[in-house]
């Protein structure tokens, strides 16, 4: 993502919470220590982003590295840079050529380094590998770099092979020997495709502030999705108590869930990553209908309103499965009015028309064409 497109991602997040934008929001704007135009890029994000959200920028845990990061948002407000450091013995050895105790040691005098270059500055060390560590060893530093003035400290799944029982007892064994002075936060990858479920173990767990990304699009297969995590918290309050096990408001300011299908779309544009007909909440089969029953109840056949809580209006999908009502209703929205025989007949065509052609769906244009020749077929018997 370009500077331009950062910047502008960033204002729409911060949009979702209003006021709250920097509260809620820890945008992660890149890794200036890349090249001196990630750094340009980072930079702006964290001055033409002030104020709409709380902007971070990612460093490896190396003193050179921590140093470029608070430069890229030094005198800023609400600015934040997140270290990583390797948490597991074999990642450590990978990273740094050091033991895991050794590494986190490092970054203890990272994070102390960082808060003496600027205290205006926060600083979170995100604890790369921390599903494979000792999590004794975890909850000892945890201790360790909130002493030492980090803001929270984020455990990792970097490999993406957790299960939901294994991500609770992580999240469980390190709150509970961390103590209450730890902030811990999650950063679950979904490689098995358990990041959103894994995230919610988390929350389950204590842990308050989650990490997500647009479409799940994050190294491999990516991670858990921040328009589902978001509008999974946020939809149903009741929900949002059982997950959080607390009667006390998830949020400062509730979350504008519309925005999800707007920020999904131009992200979707922006990397050219799709939105599928199957994307959950902000995918193009969200608020479709095509089949009988679900379109006579349509709330019994699906979780939410898609028009009251996303802004998404519903759509009647014309395939082989439809119904003479479903015809009745495409036909009306392409400006034709149908008997019930020609509802049956414009039905038969319908489906002998879509295993014809071996496509589910028949194109409106291609109906619309069939409706035209009926409409001069029944004024032609008129006359």
């Amino acid at each position: 993502m370009g500077a331009d497109f950062r910047v502008r991602l960033a204002r729409e997040q911060g949009r979702i919470f209003g006021v709250d934008g920097p509260r809620h929001v820890v945008f992660a704007a890149g890794f200036p220590a890349v090249c001196g135009e990630e750094f340009e890029a980072v930079r702006r994000v964290a001055v033409e982003a002030e104020g709409a959200v709380s902007v971070a920028a990612v460093c490896r845990g190396r003193a050179a590295d921590v140093r470029q990061a608070v430069a890229s948002v030094k005198e800023t407000a609400h600015a934040r840079i997140m270290v990583v450091v390797p948490a597991s013995d074999p990642m450590a050895q990978v990273m740094s050529h050091r033991t895991a105790r050794e590494a986190l040691q490092e970054g203890v005098a990272l994070v102390k380094e960082a808060r003496g270059l600027d205290d205006g500055v926060a600083v979170d060390v995100c604890l790369a590998d921390a599903s494979r560590a000792d999590h004794a060893l975890v909850a000892e530093y945890a201790t360790e770099l909130t002493t030492a003035g980090a803001g929270t400290v984020i455990l990792a799944d970097t490999v993406g092979d957790q299960l939901p029982s294994d991500a609770a007892q992580m999240f469980t064994a390190v709150r509970a020997a961390a103590g209450d002075d730890v902030v811990l936060a999650s950063h679950l990858h979904n490689d098995l495709g358990l990041g959103l479920a894994n995230t919610l173990q988390a929350l389950r767990a204590g842990v308050r502030v989650v990490s997500s990304s647009w479409l799940g699009i994050a190294e491999r297969s990516g991670m858990v999705a921040t328009e589902q995590l978001l509008f999974l918290l946020a939809h149903r309050p009741e929900r949002s108590t059982h997950i959080l096990g607390t009667d006390t408001s998830a949020w400062w300011t509730v979350p504008d869930l519309t925005r999800l299908p707007v920020i999904a779309g131009m992200v979707s544009e922006e990397t050219g990553v799709p939105l599928s007909v199957t994307t959950p909440i902000v995918g193009t089969g969200v608020g479709t209908i095509s089949t009988g029953t679900p379109f006579v109840h349509p709330q019994l056949f699906q979780p939410f309103d898609p028009q009251e809580l996303l802004g998404i209006t519903p759509s009647v999908v014309l395939t082989h499965l439809a119904s003479a009502r479903v015809i009745k209703a495409v036909a009306t929205r392409l400006g034709h009015d149908l008997d019930d025989a020609e509802a049956h007949a414009a039905m038969g065509w319908a489906k002998t028309h879509a295993y014809r052609t071996g496509q589910a769906v028949v194109d409106d244009l291609v109906f619309a064409g069939y409706l035209d020749g009926l409409r001069t077929t029944r004024t032609g018997d008129q006359r």
